[in-house]
């Protein structure tokens, strides 16, 4: 994390931030809030400028994503509603009231056609858009359902939840592809890497679950290390990927062989509701309890790995047994749409021993191919320790996160 980069300004609201998104297509981020509003800013270094605000829920506004084409906003809310809003105009286009018997937790864009949402009692549902009702409904889990992910080549929904399990649709089928078995932890997040092998889930106890894909009966490796939950992943590559934790850090994690390599933001010890990748893959975006967006810098990661893509799409292409042998041997603040500044301190964040020494000596040590890439990344990561958590999640009687109640 490197705070002399310009980087657009946080954002500031007045109430919590639940979620955050950004738009496909444009410098657009959508952010929903415990009001029921929705705020759409554009952002820059030079500047955020606010181009919507809409109070689009009676209730608190808990997931927020666009359309592919970056034109639709689509929102779920506690009041067990879910609507669509074109983001030019503000105007809603869709809304589907009493969607689900229980309060929506998360919506999430499949095709232009589907959309799929989540919610409190751990139901799945696929809404056709255009005839504008449900097409299919899933009850395979007990709890509530934390993250959603869509692989597009499979056509296959992913959905991770609090009872412990991974379960797995077909969007074109009625019957789900497979559950899998009880991880005996709560299950919060969800990334697709390694070109499609490889499903991470983020657990409670700190712990980064890996299924190898189509094998969903269990996980195939486990990569212990943070110090408490992993409330979110964003991938980066097929093998990097940015954890977001309950100590408030955003973790840059490699994936086969497993190490951690840098920080790329801090949130001062609060929980880490979201972290989301921009279009241009410049910026990260967080949020947490602090009523704030942050924007983070990420670019490098990418500029530095240019010229090596096709070697690691190559290796990606391995087989899934090579895989699973690497895996058995590696055990400035303003107020939203104005100017100002938040930064933070940089450094390295808390890793618990029997990992730590690892990844400060894999961090530390030149690799070859794509290793090459991850060494530049490195040296702009400062070695300087952020300070220790200070707080512990705030859950409710399940343990769902601390925007259940909300």
């Amino acid at each position: 994390m490197d705070n002399s980069v310009a980087r657009p300004k946080s954002l500031k609201f007045k109430e919590p931030v639940i979620d955050v998104a950004f738009s496909p297509t444009t410098n657009l981020v959508a952010s929903s809030l415990i009001t029921g509003h929705v705020f759409v800013h554009r952002y820059s270094v030079d500047g955020n400028s606010r181009q919507q605000r809409r109070k689009v829920h009676k209730k608190s506004c808990r997931s927020v994503c666009f359309s592919g084409d970056g034109e639709v906003l689509y929102t779920g809310s506690k009041d067990r509603t879910w609507q669509a809003m074109d983001v030019e105009t503000g105007t809603e286009t869709l809304r589907i009231t009493a969607a689900h018997e229980k309060p929506i937790d998360i919506i999430k864009y499949v095709n232009e056609q589907t959309v799929a949402t989540g919610d409190e009692a751990g139901n799945v549902k696929l809404w056709d858009i255009r005839k504008k009702k449900q097409a299919f409904a899933y009850k395979e889990h007990v709890d509530y359902i934390s993250d959603m992910e869509f692989c597009q080549s499979k056509r296959h929904l992913l959905a991770t939840s609090g009872d412990g399990c991974l379960s797995v649709y077909d969007v074109r089928k009625a019957k789900p592809f497979q559950v899998s078995a009880n991880q005996d932890d709560e299950l919060l997040s969800v990334a697709i890497m390694r070109g499609g092998k490889k499903v991470v889930v983020g657990e409670t106890d700190g712990v980064l679950g890996i299924f190898s894909y189509g094998q969903f009966g269990d996980v195939s490796d486990r990569f212990p290390g943070h110090p408490q939950s992993i409330d979110a992943i964003c991938k980066l590559t097929e093998e990097l990927c940015v954890t977001g934790s309950s100590d408030g850090l955003l973790r840059i994690v490699q994936l086969f062989p497993h190490k951690l390599v840098g920080v790329a933001g801090d949130h001062q010890a609060l929980p880490v509701e979201k972290v989301v990748l921009s279009y241009d893959q410049q910026w990260l975006a967080s949020c947490s309890h602090d009523h704030m967006v942050h924007f983070w810098d990420i670019g490098y990661i990418f500029n530095d790995t240019e010229g090596e893509e096709e070697d690691a799409a190559e290796e990606v292409r391995g087989s899934d047994d090579e895989l699973d042998a690497q895996a058995e041997s590696s055990d400035g603040v303003v107020d939203a749409g104005e100017s100002g500044d938040n930064d933070g301190d940089g450094g390295w964040g808390s890793w618990d021993a029997g990992s730590s020494d690892d990844a400060a000596g894999n961090s530390s040590r030149k690799t070859d191919r794509r290793g090459k890439a991850k060494a530049k990344a490195k040296r702009k990561i400062s070695s300087e320790s952020f300070r220790q958590s200070k707080q512990r999640r705030r859950k409710d009687g399940k343990g769902a996160s601390f925007f259940s109640g909300l």
